[in-house]
C-alpha cells in the first residue's frame, strides 16, 4: 500500500494523500468497463517495470504509530455555482491543518444558495481553536470557490451504525453576527451598504466577516464588482478573502 500525492509521490507522515494498493493481488480491472479500469488501475512508479496499482479514492495519512488514518473520499464531487468541487480535496486541506484531528465538508442549501460547510474536531491540545481562523488558512491554500462558507468546530463527527459520516446529524451552520459596530467613515458606510445589499441583511457590523454572515464566492464577486465600480479601484476576491470585514476592506 502506498499513500501518494497527485504526482504519485510518497507523502510524509501526517500529510494526507490518496491510498493506492499494489502487488500480486491487484485485479486486472473491471469487467466490461474499460473507462473505469483506466482511471482506477494505473502504472505503479514504485514497483517493478510494468506493474500496476489500484487507486482506491480514499484519502488517508500515516500517523507516527505506523497506522493509516482515514480522512475522506477523493471522488465525492458537487457542483456549486458552475464549479465542480471535490469534497475530499477540501476535507483533506482542512484535516491537514495544525490542530485538526478530523474534518468533514458537506454541501448544504442555505438562504444564499448551496454552500460548502466545514466541520472540524480539534486535537486535545487545540481545544480552543477558532473556526474563522481555520477558514482563513484554508483560503490561503485553495481557490475561493472551494473555501467553505463557514468552518464549525465540534466535539465529534457523528457516525452511522456502519461507521460512516452521518451528514444529517451534523449541526446547522451558524452565520451569526457579533456585537454591532456602526461605520465610522463615509467609506465604511458605503462598503457596509454593499455588504447588506449583496447579503440581503438589514445591517452589518464593520467587524462582521462577510463569509460568516453567509457570503460565498459568487456573492464575493458581486461585492468586488460593486466596490470597483463605486471607488474606481482594482480589488480582487482574494483581497476580500484575506480581509472579509467592512473595517478590514
Amino acid at each position: 500500500m502506498f499513500v501518494l500525492d497527485s504526482g504519485l509521490r510518497r507523502v510524509p507522515i501526517g500529510v494526507v494523500g490518496e491510498l493506492y494498493v499494489a502487488g500480486r493481488g491487484v485485479a486486472r480491472g473491471y469487467v466490461r468497463r474499460p473507462g473505469l479500469t483506466a482511471s482506477r488501475f494505473v502504472a505503479c512508479p514504485l514497483g517493478p517495470l510494468g506493474s500496476r496499482m489500484y487507486r482506491t479514492g480514499d484519502l488517508v495519512r500515516w500517523n507516527h504509530d505506523g497506522e493509516l488514518e482515514y480522512v475522506g473520499r477523493s471522488d465525492d464531487q458537487v457542483k456549486i455555482r458552475g464549479y465542480r468541487i471535490e469534497i475530499g480535496e477540501v476535507e483533506a486541506t482542512l484535516a491537514a491543518l495544525t490542530g485538526v484531528e478530523r474534518a468533514a465538508v458537506v454541501a448544504r442549501d442555505t438562504d444564499t444558495g448551496k454552500q460548502l460547510i466545514g466541520y472540524v474536531v480539534p486535537t486535545e491540545v487545540s481545544a480552543g481553536i477558532d473556526g474563522g481562523a481555520l477558514r482563513e488558512r484554508v483560503a490561503a491554500r485553495l481557490p475561493a470557490y472551494m473555501v467553505p462558507a463557514v468552518v464549525m468546530v465540534i466535539d465529534e463527527l457523528p457516525l452511522t451504525v456502519n461507521g460512516k459520516l452521518d451528514k444529517r446529524a451534523l449541526p446547522e451552520p451558524q452565520f451569526a453576527s457579533g456585537v454591532h459596530r456602526a461605520p465610522s467613515s463615509p467609506v465604511e458606510e458605503i462598503i457596509s451598504g454593499i455588504f447588506t445589499k449583496v447579503l440581503d441583511l438589514p445591517r452589518v457590523s464593520v467587524d462582521d466577516s462577510f463569509f460568516d454572515l453567509g457570503g460565498n464566492s459568487l456573492s464575493a464577486m458581486r461585492v468586488v464588482a460593486a466596490v470597483q465600480e463605486t471607488f474606481d479601484c482594482e480589488i480582487s476576491v482574494r483581497a476580500l478573502m484575506e480581509a472579509p470585514t467592512v473595517a478590514g476592506l
